[in-house]
This record gives C-alpha cells, sequence and structure tokens, in this order.
C-alpha cells in the first residue's frame, strides 16, 4: 500500500468538508449580496423617486406645452376671425360708400340738366336777335366755357395741381349767365323778376352742384380717411418702435461684443504680462545665480578670474561663450607657459580648431601628448617599474604571466589603451628583478625602449587624425584603440594618442 492511501472514510470527511466550506461561501455571497441590497435600497429608492420626478416634470411641460400651443392656434383663429370680419364690414361699408355715390352722382346730373333747361331758354330769349341771329350762340360759349372750367378743375384736383382758379372761372361764367337771366326777367314783364331770379339761380346752380360734388369726390379720391390715418400712425409708431428696439439690440450686441474684446484683450496682456515677468525672475535669477558664480570664482581662483576677465574683454561681444573663456582662463592659469604659445598659435593661424592649437602647443611645450607632463610620465613609469618589481618577488611564473595580462589592460601594455591585453608583447617569467633594465622597461614591453618612447611622445599627424575621424563616422561602435592601429598600421600607443585625441578634443589625454 502507498503512502498516498486513504481510507473511505477520509475521503469522506474531505468531501464533507469541501461541502461545508462551498456552503459557507454561498451564505457568505448571499449575506454579502443582502447587505449590498440593504445598503443601496436607500439609494435605489431615491434614484427611483428621482425618476418619477423627472417624468412627472416632463409630463408637466409637454402639458404646458400643449395648452400654449392651443391657446395659441385659438389666439390665431380668433384673430383671422376678426381679420375676416373686419375685412366684410369694410367691403360693405365700400359697398355702400359706392352706392351711396352713385346714387348722388345721377341727383347731381338731373339737378345740372334741370338747372339748364331752366337757365338755357332765358339766356337763348335774351341774346336772340332776328337781326344778329348770331348772338344766340353767346349763351352756349358761357355755358361751354363753364364746363370746360369744371373739366380742368376735375383733372387738377386728383394731380394736386392748382384749382381755385379754375373754380373762378366756372363761377365767372355762371354769374353772368345768372346776372343776364335776372335783368331779362326785371326788364321784361312777360317773363318777370321772379322767373328772372330763378333763371339766375340755375344757371350758378347748375355749374356750383357740379363743381361741389367733383371736388368732394376727388378731393375724398386723392386724401385719407380718419381711420386709414389713424392706422397709418400706428404703423408708424410700431415702425419706429421697431427700429428702436432694432437699434438698441445693435448697441447691446456691439457693447457686449467691446466687452468681450476688452475681456480677451485683457486675459491676453495678463497672459504677455505674467510671461514677461517670468521671464525677467528668470533672468534677474540666471543673472544672480551668473553673478554668484562669478564671485565665487573670483573667490577661489584669482588668477583664473585675471585671464577670464582678459579673455572676454580681447574677444568681440558674443563671439565666445562664458563656459569656453572660464576653460581657457584655467589653462592659461595652470599651464601658463603653454598658454603662451597657443596664444601666439591663435593669432597666427587661420582656419584652424582651437583644439588643435593647443595639442600643438602642449606638444611644443612639454613634448609630450595634451595633459601628459615630464612628471606625470615618470610616476607612471616608476609605477609600473615597482609593480613589475614586486610581482617579480612575490609570485611565481604562472601567477606573473595573469597579472602580466591585467597590467598590460591596466596601464596600456602593448600602446593597447583600449583595456585588452597585449597580443604582440612576449610573456616570460621573471625569476627575479628585471636585470640591466631601467624604468622604461616593464611588462609587456621587450628590447629597446626607444621606439616605444618615440610613439609617446611623436606629434599627431593630421592626416591621421582625418582617416581615424572618417573611421569613427562609418563604424561608432567600432572605433577602438586595436581598430585605429590597423586602420593606420601603427603602434598601439600611437593609435591610443590619435582615439582620446578624437573623442576627448578639449580635455585631457
Amino acid at each position: 500500500m502507498t503512502s498516498d492511501h486513504r481510507s473511505w472514510q477520509e475521503r469522506d470527511a474531505e468531501a464533507e468538508l469541501i461541502r461545508v466550506k462551498t456552503a459557507n461561501v454561498a451564505a457568505s455571497a448571499d449575506a454579502d449580496r443582502r447587505r449590498r441590497e440593504a445598503l443601496d435600497a436607500p439609494k435605489i429608492e431615491a434614484a427611483l423617486a428621482r425618476a418619477a420626478e423627472i417624468r412627472r416634470e416632463a409630463a408637466a411641460k409637454a402639458e404646458a406645452e400643449e395648452n400654449a400651443k392651443a391657446e395659441e392656434k385659438a389666439a390665431a383663429h380668433k384673430a383671422r376671425a376678426e381679420a375676416l370680419a373686419a375685412a366684410k364690414a369694410e367691403a360693405e361699408r365700400q359697398a355702400e360708400i359706392a352706392r351711396r355715390d352713385a346714387r348722388a352722382a345721377k341727383a347731381v346730373n338731373i339737378a345740372v340738366v334741370a338747372a339748364l333747361l331752366v337757365a338755357l331758354p332765358l339766356q337763348l330769349r335774351t341774346f336772340w336777335n332776328p337781326d344778329r341771329w348770331w348772338e344766340v350762340a353767346v349763351p352756349f360759349v358761357l355755358e361751354g366755357l363753364a364746363w370746360v372750367f369744371i373739366r380742368l378743375a376735375e383733372a387738377a384736383i386728383p394731380a394736386r395741381r392748382m384749382v381755385w382758379h379754375y373754380i373762378v372761372g366756372v363761377f365767372a361764367c355762371a354769374a353772368f349767365a345768372a346776372t343776364v337771366n335776372a335783368l331779362d326777367g326785371f326788364m321784361h314783364n312777360d317773363i318777370g323778376p321772379i322767373f328772372g331770379i330763378v333763371g339766375g339761380v340755375c344757371s350758378i346752380a347748375g355749374p356750383g352742384i357740379k363743381v361741389v360734388h367733383e371736388f368732394a369726390a376727388r378731393a375724398k379720391a386723392g386724401k385719407a380717411t380718419w381711420a386709414e390715418k389713424k392706422i397709418a400712425e400706428a404703423n408708424a409708431a410700431q415702425a419706429a418702435a421697431e427700429t428702436e428696439a432694432r437699434k438698441a439690440e445693435l448697441t447691446a450686441q456691439t457693447e457686449a461684443k467691446r466687452l468681450e474684446v476688452d475681456a480677451r484683450q485683457k486675459t491676453e496682456a495678463d497672459k504677455r504680462a505674467a510671461h514677461e515677468a517670468k521671464v525677467a525672475a528668470d533672468k534677474a535669477a540666471a543673472d544672480a545665480a551668473l553673478a554668484a558664480q562669478d564671485e565665487q570664482r573670483k573667490t577661489l581662483y584669482p588668477e583664473a578670474w585675471t585671464q577670464y576677465e582678459l579673455i572676454l574683454a580681447a574677444n568681440p561681444i558674443g563671439s565666445i561663450s562664458r563656459d569656453r573663456a572660464w576653460d581657457e582662463a584655467r589653462r592659461a592659469a595652470e599651464h601658463r607657459d603653454v598658454w603662451d604659445h597657443y596664444r601666439v598659435l591663435v593669432l597666427n593661424s587661420v582656419n584652424v580648431k582651437a583644439t588643435d592649437l593647443w595639442a600643438e602647443a602642449w606638444m611644443t611645450v612639454k613634448g609630450l601628448p595634451v595633459g601628459q607632463t615630464i612628471e606625470s610620465l615618470a610616476a607612471k613609469l616608476a609605477a609600473r617599474e615597482y609593480v613589475n618589481q614586486t610581482i617579480a618577488e612575490h609570485m611565481d611564473a604562472a601567477g606573473h604571466l595573469a597579472v602580466e595580462e591585467l597590467l598590460a589592460g591596466l596601464f596600456g601594455g602593448g600602446g593597447d589603451g583600449g583595456g585588452t591585453p597585449a597580443k604582440g608583447g612576449p610573456k616570460k617569467p621573471h625569476g627575479g628583478p628585471s636585470k640591466g633594465a631601467t624604468g622604461l622597461v616593464s611588462i609587456g614591453q621587450e628590447g629597446d625602449t626607444a621606439p616605444r618612447y618615440k610613439d609617446v611622445v611623436e606629434p599627431l599627424s593630421d592626416a591621421d587624425l582625418k582617416a581615424a575621424r572618417e573611421l569613427r563616422d562609418a563604424d561608432p561602435d567600432g572605433f577602438s584603440t586595436p581598430a585605429v592601429a590597423t586602420h593606420l598600421g601603427r603602434s598601439r600607443g600611437y593609435a591610443k594618442r590619435i582615439r582620446d585625441a578624437i573623442n576627448n578634443p578639449e580635455g585631457d589625454q
């Protein structure tokens, strides 16, 4: 029987335990659900109440809109009915006026004919003379002139020309005819004064009635009624009010736009002022920081500060940065001899980089690459010699070989300078201190040291620097001392100097 065998009682107990745990989980979940429902019940009730309130508000709003539409429709219907009733009443009034005008014109025509029938015979009798029968045309001329003046007045009234002289002409002709009839009645007893006066009145009444009727009709047609004047005045007042309201609205809109433009301009001015204040504050802070830095430099490096001021004064404003001027000032303070020669080269060179001139000046004065001096070179060689002797005294040959590779990487054995052991140098065990060797002979070196020292102090060729820069531009990741040595066909010491001069043209090599 295997060790993992369990009896049926154990399996049943385990199943019962699982069932109980499942029931407990379900009960806990149910309790959590009921608790969440109890906690959410007020929120749900509030949400339902809010939904019901929103529905009631929507229903009330819809009902109000329907009532407003119904009232508007009823008002429009009432207005149309009133307009139709007014139009009908006006049409009936105009029809009645037309009927009355027609009856008046008919009565006027009848009166004119009647007056003519009374007055014309009297005038014909007055002017009848068998010896001078042509005088009978005078009454027709008088009546004709009167009717000509009447027609002229009818034409002048609607044209709004002067009418009074035509009316004077009408009544002058009528008065002459009336005078003739009245005198004829007084002079002849068979006619009698009464009939003469009646004839004179008819002579005046006929043209007078016609003039009065035509003048009134034409004046009425040419002028507006009182109601029309009131309507025109009301329309003019309403148009003036609408014009004033529109003018006030346009003025308000213009003022609102002006205020908006002013607010926008003020906001922009505030932003511009804030930006200018920030720029001024930043500039003030930068100036303060520069002033503090200048004060610190002046205090801690007085000699370099003197050179710094001389360099800034010697160069045009803006032609040299503060950082570069300070770097050159420190060079002038710390390496005065090199700086004097460098300044001569700068003044007498054209289209040459300052880094190249500084390297050339350093090499001319120190005889070594930039950053190296006789003291540093002697210290380096002494340290290597000391380590070489210590290893030879205290380590066996096998350990010596391992440490030699390490030291070659640390001190640039074989001219590598890139952290890789020298592959061309001999690896021989030392049984003791080197014999007959000077400080220039150390681990990883053999033979005469003159060629290696020549690579250390030999000036860098411009052609080699150019070729190395092209190599770096072509493959930046693979730019190393071995690659430069292979590409130029020179030693690794020289290749290391070339690499350092390209990678760090401003600093020490």
